[in-house]
């Protein structure tokens, strides 16, 4: 029974001796659990990277939509590029969320506008894109007289913001 149980100790101590998770393990000063800690951080910083990527767009939000704005629907639509854009709200314009009392002032912001991305971009052309975004059941001659003020800026190419059907 007693050789036994020197047997036991004996063997017992070979596996400790042997063993990485064994306290007499001194080849390398560095423990499995550190190792294992940071697999597991890399996994769950991976994960939220790849969580992060694919919820938000590459080009980020476009436009700032009212609750209150119905936007018209359209069978036929592109991807919103990021432009300019003149926002009606409740027979207010804005440009760029900025507040503009109406066509008139909207021309000026929208020259403005032009020559200030010309002066940061000479070699670039002028943008000649506007994006309009208004509620369905605005009127006519409002809205007519943000498409005037647009094209009379230069802005000749007016896309209108639009939900697909």
């Amino acid at each position: 029974m007693v050789q036994s149980i020197l047997a036991t100790t004996a063997l017992e101590s070979e596996l400790m001796a042997a063993s990485v998770l064994g306290p007499k393990h001194g080849r390398g000063k560095r423990s499995i659990t550190a190792d294992l800690l940071l697999t597991a951080l890399i996994d769950a910083f991976s994960i939220l990277v790849i969580f992060l990527l694919m919820s938000f767009s590459s080009t980020g939000e476009v436009l700032f939509i009212n609750k209150s704005t119905e936007l018209p629907k359209s069978g036929q639509a592109d991807m919103l590029e990021r432009q300019p854009v003149v926002k009606i709200e409740e027979n207010q314009i804005f440009l760029e969320n900025k507040p503009l009392a109406g066509g008139d002032q909207l021309f000026q912001a929208l020259l403005f506008m032009k020559k200030q991305m010309a002066e940061e971009r000479p070699d670039q052309e002028s943008p000649t894109i506007v994006t309009v975004q208004a509620d369905r059941r605005i009127t006519y001659k409002f809205l007519n007289q943000v498409v005037v003020a647009c094209a009379q800026a230069g802005f000749s190419d007016i896309r209108f913001a639009v939900l697909m059907k």
